[in-house]
């Protein structure tokens, strides 16, 4: 569970990190004077990323990008104050510098975005993370705003200035510190959410855990992730039952798949997650199987490292009518005739030649007296990883 929040707290990164040692400087320099401001925020920049680099490794490149923004927006701001030209008022020049460098970023969010995305680890989906990061600079940006229309209002109106000003300055720290408040707290609630979703494991072509991510992010971002599953073909008689798979998208071809296959979850071992799956599609109780291999195979939104596993059928073992209605069970004549014409998934015709190679369909004896049966009995429930 450990694991998990941390995964969570990276791909739910709380924008307000990025930003903390540019806040720091924008209210001590209003508060103060640039020197001052330059004093404070910089020592707590160099903290922020110690804190990082030991906590949030995997994001510490990308936290980087904004040390830099923090820098180089500070350098502008302090250039322009000691040049004789003075571009923007004193008092609202460093809000003109981030406001300007904050259209760019919403110009270009895309391309900025696809350009980190490429680069950054694909154990951490970064999808969350910019999108929290656009609600944020867009929810700074228009106190930004506010602050500067108020401020040149104040002034255009010749009100008294000295006084106004001072309440403007106090009115835009309470809202700077309302909004990083607003953020912290927001952020939370919604990892704490995360927590009860769906979150699968990250596997490398080996199959060893590097990683993990929520279900609907894997589905949405750009990158593809590797994903555990099991996979169980149910044999009798000879014959392999399998499902019709209806295609969710138009003109998509409808297919035949395992009746047996699901993601395994994150803190699920293979066996929970075989026999979970069991029970929610075939309603059996007791299952046996046995494994016989593993492969990967890529499919539109993911790659799949696959756990087959294959059960010969128990007399105990009874499909509901509501059950055999999506079933076939289909002969080896038959699933050769058609093997090529496209009704098959991938994933079917991968695990019909290592079941054929591993001599399993070997029998057509009536009663299940094969060696299927028994090696079965005696290898049952062998694989035990715990994601």
């Amino acid at each position: 569970m450990d694991k998990l929040r941390k995964q969570i707290r990276e791909s739910f990164f709380n924008p307000v990190l990025h930003f903390l040692p540019l806040l720091v400087f924008l209210v001590v320099d209003n508060l103060f004077d640039i020197f001052t401001a330059w004093k404070v925020s910089f020592p707590f920049a160099l903290i922020l990323l110690i804190y990082i680099h030991f906590y949030y490794r995997k994001i510490f490149n990308w936290h980087l990008v904004f040390a830099f923004f923090y820098l180089l927006t500070g350098l502008i701001y302090t250039f322009q104050l000691l040049i004789p030209l003075k571009l923007f008022r004193q008092e609202i020049s460093y809000e003109f510098v981030l406001l300007s460098f904050f259209a760019v970023f919403v110009l270009f969010y895309r391309q900025i975005k696809k350009y980190i995305v490429e680069r950054m680890s694909s154990l951490i989906p970064m999808t969350n993370n910019f999108d929290e990061l656009l609600k944020f600079v867009l929810a700074f940006s228009l106190v930004l705003l506010s602050y500067v229309f108020a401020f040149l209002f104040v002034r255009i109106a010749d009100l008294d200035l000295l006084r106004n000003s001072q309440l403007l300055g106090y009115l835009y720290i309470g809202s700077l510190m309302f909004l990083l408040a607003y953020e912290v707290l927001r952020v939370q609630i919604i990892r704490s959410k995360l927590l009860q979703e769906k979150w699968l494991p990250v596997v490398n072509n080996q199959g060893k855990i590097i990683g993990s991510v929520q279900q609907q992010t894997s589905v949405r971002d750009e990158k593809k992730y590797q994903h555990p599953v099991v996979r169980v073909l149910i044999i009798d008689k000879g014959m392999i039952l399998l499902s019709k798979i209806i295609g969710k998208e138009k003109g998509e071809t409808d297919q035949w798949d395992s009746t047996v296959s699901n993601h395994i979850l994150m803190q699920e071992t293979i066996e929970q997650c075989v026999e979970r799956t069991v029970k929610e599609q075939l309603a059996f109780d007791n299952f046996k199987y046995m494994y016989l291999s593993a492969y990967t195979v890529d499919c539109e939104v993911e790659v799949q490292y696959s756990f087959l596993f294959v059960s010969c059928l128990q007399l105990e073992y009874k499909l509901s009518p509501e059950i055999s209605k999506k079933t076939k069970w289909w002969t080896q004549k038959q699933i050769s005739e058609n093997f090529d014409s496209g009704i098959f998934t991938e994933s079917f015709k991968i695990e019909y030649d290592l079941l054929k190679r591993s001599g399993l369909l070997e029998t057509d004896r009536c009663e299940c007296n094969c060696r299927l049966k028994d090696a079965i009995y005696q290898q049952s429930n062998i694989v035990k990883v715990q994601f």
